[in-house]
């Protein structure tokens, strides 16, 4: 699998449709074929006239060989389906088949902690470091007036570092548990310490996930699986969820394989994530749409099987900046949403729902490159239930004279990566190694805008005028820059 995955790879598999009667089932069906006949890119420019495509056009440019996605309406799961396959030449993608989830594994750590909450056995607000007994937060200069908190965990503000985990492959040794949160070979992973004071700022921690797991096994006295299971899983019947890191033989002949950003399948199928609460779970969109309608009847006060009608409006609401408990937090009113995205493992995935709408959706894939894929499935269902948030933003072009963009041809360079924008029959496009082009359009003399994922790009100049770089800008903020080679 070197440059495509081949249209026989993107063959929609099964369908499940809970609507109830011939009537509605029919509805939902249409509402699925005009959700993968109607993908859209994330910029349309005005007054120019552009064609949706499919599902399995977005999932072929892009190489992604499996995609599970569910959907929920009116409060419920209305309908999931599987499309492409587990891998290359491979069986089918069904509702069933399992996914890695990823980050969005922080949403069932989260439910299982402040199940603890409840239950009197830690606080919100306490040090971590009186719940943990087999290692200790090291103090240092940054810990010496404010302290790692359950609710800093949650927001990514306990100063915890790792903001990235790589993985085992198979025959890789795999390190305990302390390894991990020490640093220690065979750990991957730099030592998880504080950074920065706790509280003053966010600063994304897989670490305190991990830090999180740890502490969830000393209080329980359970393993991390266990006490999952018997407070989330089990009670929400999410018996298609494993926490379990390698995964089991005989759940992996319905488990879809990963695939690096190059198209090549991970060697092994997988890698292997112990750090469950921060990767490491197993599942399927359903199985998620089941955690999401609990939360948001719970939300509503209508349930209370995991957590109460209080805790659940905690997790759902603004703690800092954009972070709930567990999730971020968007929109505002009546369409306030939570969301998790899951990067970083070789399964692209993405959870957004409306807290008070009963209204969301689970997108899972298998491969590095499914960025774009779940983004074009999102916005396809936003449009169809007609969604605020996620829908395909107009923008006003400009033309630039075409010496001013071939000043724009050349590579940048970020930790490593290379991006190579060249002018091809007066269009702007940027190809990386093992992606499709990507088009870029001018908003300004100075601003670029990505068509596929709407990302801007401030144009940088020397005070010659000569250009240096590309920043990228988001909600105003310009991030990190590709330097012009």
């Amino acid at each position: 699998m070197k440059n495509s995955i081949g249209i026989s790879l993107v063959v929609a598999s099964t369908v499940s449709i809970a609507a109830c009667g011939s009537h509605a089932e029919e509805e939902v069906r249409q509402r699925i074929e005009r959700v993968e006949n109607g993908m859209m890119p994330a910029i349309l420019v005005t007054g120019e006239d552009l064609s949706p495509v499919t599902i399995w056009d977005i999932m072929q440019r892009f190489n992604v060989p499996g995609v599970s996605v569910a959907v929920i309406n009116d409060g419920a799961l209305e309908w999931a389906k599987g499309y492409g396959v587990l891998e290359v030449g491979g069986a089918d993608v069904n509702t069933e088949t399992l996914f890695m989830a990823g980050h969005i594994s922080h949403a069932v750590a989260a439910v299982g902690a402040l199940s603890l909450v409840e239950g009197g056995h830690i606080s919100l607000d306490e040090n971590i470091n009186g719940r943990l007994h087999s290692w200790q937060v090291p103090d240092n200069e940054f810990t010496v007036s404010e302290k790692a908190t359950l609710r800093r965990l949650l927001t990514h503000t306990s100063g915890l570092s790792v903001s990235s985990l790589l993985g085992y492959l198979p025959g890789e040794p795999v390190p305990s548990p302390i390894q991990i949160l020490d640093g220690v070979a065979p750990a991957k992973n730099d030592s998880i310490r504080i950074t920065v004071v706790p509280g003053s700022r966010q600063q994304y921690s897989l670490g305190g996930y991990v830090v999180l797991q740890r502490m969830l096994e000393d209080v329980t006295s359970l393993s991390y699986s266990d006490f999952v299971n018997s407070t989330v899983l089990s009670p929400l019947g999410m018996d298609r969820s494993f926490l379990s890191q390698p995964l089991p033989e005989e759940l992996a002949t319905n488990a879809a394989a990963g695939y690096e950003a190059t198209n090549e399948q991970v060697r092994g199928r997988w890698r292997i994530y112990p750090e469950l609460a921060a990767m490491g779970m197993w599942t399927t969109p359903s199985d998620v749409a089941k955690l999401v309608v609990e939360l948001q009847r719970a939300h509503a006060g209508e349930s209370s099987r995991v957590l109460s009608q209080t805790m659940a409006n905690e997790m759902l609401i603004q703690q800092f900046e954009n972070r709930g408990l567990g999730v971020e937090i968007g929109g505002g009113g009546d369409w306030r949403y939570f969301r998790l995205e899951g990067h970083g493992n070789n399964y692209l995935s993405e959870l957004f729902c409306y807290v008070s709408q009963g209204m969301g959706a689970v997108v899972l894939t298998n491969s590095s490159n499914g960025e774009a894929v779940k983004a074009h499935i999102l916005r396809g269902i936003a449009t169809e239930y007609g969604w605020p948030e996620l829908l395909p933003e107009e923008v006003e072009a400009v033309s630039l004279p075409l010496e001013t963009l071939r000043e724009l041809e050349g590579t940048y360079s970020f930790r490593g990566r290379d991006r190579v924008l060249r002018l091809e029959n007066g269009r702007l496009l940027q190809s990386s190694e093992g992606n499709p082009d990507q088009e870029f359009r001018c908003l300004s003399d100075s601003t670029l805008i990505s068509t596929t994922f709407g990302y801007r790009y401030d144009i940088d100049r020397d005070e010659a005028g000569s250009i240096i770089g590309l920043t990228l800008v988001l909600n105003g903020t310009r991030l990190f820059t590709y330097q012009r080679n």
